[in-house]
């Protein structure tokens, strides 16, 4: 019992170590804040003297914007973009593995014995129809995605 409380003590201080740590004033950092890619569109969002600037590009083509009251919103939207963009196609290719996954072992199962597979066809049938959903609610929201980041690329872009 006196173990566990030491180790509770211990776990309680570590806490109150990582919450305490000394913060960086906004105002001194220059450098990369944010940044991601998905399918040819990236941004990489720079802070620099307290102004921000960025990157916008598809395909190697890019430009820098200096934000302003005018662009934010349509620079926010294109980061919002690309991220929803890259968490889509993450899912979706999680997915899409799942469901080859489920496809090739009931395939190998059911040429190595027939009788194993009597009693499951409702549960196969349930976990490969959850995954055709989420695969295509994610290629859904791929296109979306794709679509948004398209549209404010080229509004910033003219």
């Amino acid at each position: 019992m006196r173990k566990f409380y030491l180790l509770l003590f211990l776990s309680f201080i570590l806490c109150l170590s990582g919450c305490t740590q000394g913060e960086e004033e906004p105002g001194d950092y220059s450098g990369i804040v944010n940044d991601g890619k998905a399918i040819g569109y990236q941004y990489t969002l720079t802070l620099d003297k307290g102004n921000f600037s960025w990157e916008i590009g598809y395909k190697g083509n890019t430009s820098i914007y200096k934000e302003s009251a005018e662009n934010e919103k349509d620079l926010e939207n294109f980061k919002h973009a690309v991220d929803d963009s890259q968490s889509a196609l993450t899912t979706l290719m999680i997915t899409g593995t799942f469901l080859l996954i489920v496809v090739l072992l009931t395939f190998f199962i059911y040429k190595k014995n027939k009788n194993m597979l009597k009693g499951a066809h409702a549960i196969i049938v349930v976990v490969v129809g959850f995954a055709i959903y989420h695969s295509l609610t994610a290629s859904v929201e791929l296109s979306r995605s794709l679509q948004d980041a398209e549209y404010y690329y080229l509004l910033l872009r003219n």
